[in-house]
């Protein structure tokens, strides 16, 4: 596949374009690259941005299922999630599934014209 000789970064940077995925999603995405499984604190302090604004683009990412989560318990006895990003290969299948799902829904109010 021609697309796995790109480099995890410029992957990233492509499908989050083409999806519109902000700048901070896109920092979240690199982030939980590797098989990393990161806290909302955790990836906040790593990518010096709002715990407000990664909450927002850790809902998206996820609803895009280019992220997924892990119930874990914390220290304190207090339910949490940790989040990580699927294998690159995963990653793109999901991109073109929501291509895919974009275009048959313009297709379908192209239609309903």
């Amino acid at each position: 596949m021609r697309e796995m000789s790109k480099k995890p970064n410029d992957l990233i940077a492509e499908i989050s374009g083409i999806l519109g995925v902000p700048a901070t999603g896109r920092m979240i995405l690199n982030s939980l690259r590797n098989g990393k499984m990161l806290s909302v604190s955790e990836i906040t302090s790593g990518i010096k941005r709002s715990e407000r604004s990664v909450r927002s683009q850790l809902k998206i990412l996820t609803k895009l299922e280019l992220i997924r989560r892990k119930i874990t318990i914390t220290k304190k006895g207090r339910l949490a999630y940790l989040y990580f990003a699927p294998q690159m290969n995963e990653l793109i299948e999901t991109a073109k599934r929501e291509i895919l799902r974009r275009l048959r829904r313009l297709e379908m109010r192209m239609k309903g014209d």
